[in-house]
């Protein structure tokens, strides 16, 4: 049980990290660069969004020690993988975004990425409830994130 236990921290403490070290590689641009686009009436305030990555990495974090721990299993093994897909398409969307500004590119990523979190919804749907449970209010804030991706797409 305490083995299970740390493996979660430890899972809970590297999205964290990889969180805050994409949010620090991106920090200049959204001063310089993402301050000055047209965006939606519906953006929230810049402080919203660490707040909500910090809260939905831990959610991440958990859907992902809970299909590692269940890994042996053929659905957690294809689930597993379309997480993973869709995890290293996140993180690489930021640098896509803010970085190198390619803004349209982005709105299709996030497409992407919002195709293959419905896909490991749908293999965890019944069989990994907890994975679900977290996986939902992500997919959820990547539809949010994919309109204000689209909003600055159109007005820039």
């Amino acid at each position: 049980m305490l083995k299970k236990f740390l493996s979660l921290v430890l899972w809970i403490i590297i999205f964290q990290v990889v969180g805050y070290l994409i949010g620090q590689m991106t920090q200049s641009n959204i001063v310089t660069w993402y301050q000055t686009l047209n965006k939606s009436a519906f953006n929230p305030p810049q402080l919203v969004f660490p707040i909500v990555w910090g809260i939905l990495y831990l959610m991440l974090a958990v859907a992902g020690w809970s299909l590692w721990e269940q890994r042996k299993k053929a659905r957690a093994k294809l689930a597993l993988l379309f997480y993973g897909i869709q995890l290293l398409m996140n993180w690489t969307w930021t640098p896509l975004f803010f970085q190198f500004h390619l803004i349209q590119l982005s709105f299709y990523w996030i497409i992407g990425i919002i195709v293959l979190t419905l896909v490991t919804i749908f293999f965890t749907w019944n069989k990994f409830k907890l994975a679900t449970v977290m996986l939902v209010p992500y997919w959820f804030w990547l539809l949010f994130a994919s309109y204000l991706n689209a909003v600055i797409w159109i007005k820039n």
